[in-house]
C-alpha cells in the first residue's frame, strides 16, 4: 500500500510540475528538498500541492524557497537555503 500511495505522490507532482515551471518566478526542482533557516512549515491539507505551497512561499518577503515533502505531508517556507539533499517524494522551488 506504501508503494502505491508513494506512485499516486509521483504521479500527483509529476503532472504539477508543468503548471508550476509555468510561473517563471521559481525555479521547480523534482526530488530535491531544500535545507536552510525555516520560515514555517505547514502540514494542513491545504498546502499539500506544489501550487499551494509556492503561493504559501510567495506570499512571505523572507520566503526565498519552499519545499513540499509529499511523504512528510508538509510545506517548507525557507529564509534561506544552505543545502540541497536528493528526496524522491519532495519537490522544491527557488525563487529567481
Amino acid at each position: 500500500m506504501k508503494k502505491l500511495t508513494s506512485i499516486f505522490a509521483l504521479t500527483a507532482v509529476l503532472f504539477a510540475l508543468p503548471a508550476f515551471a509555468a510561473d517563471m518566478n521559481f525555479t521547480p526542482k523534482a526530488d530535491i528538498s531544500f535545507s536552510g533557516k525555516i520560515a514555517t512549515v505547514k502540514t494542513s491539507k491545504k498546502f499539500r500541492t506544489v501550487e499551494s505551497c509556492q503561493t504559501l512561499c510567495t506570499s512571505r518577503s523572507s520566503c526565498v524557497a519552499f519545499t513540499l515533502d509529499s511523504s512528510k505531508g508538509s510545506c517548507t517556507i525557507l529564509k534561506t537555503v544552505t543545502k540541497e539533499t536528493e528526496n524522491t517524494d519532495a519537490v522544491s522551488g527557488l525563487k529567481n
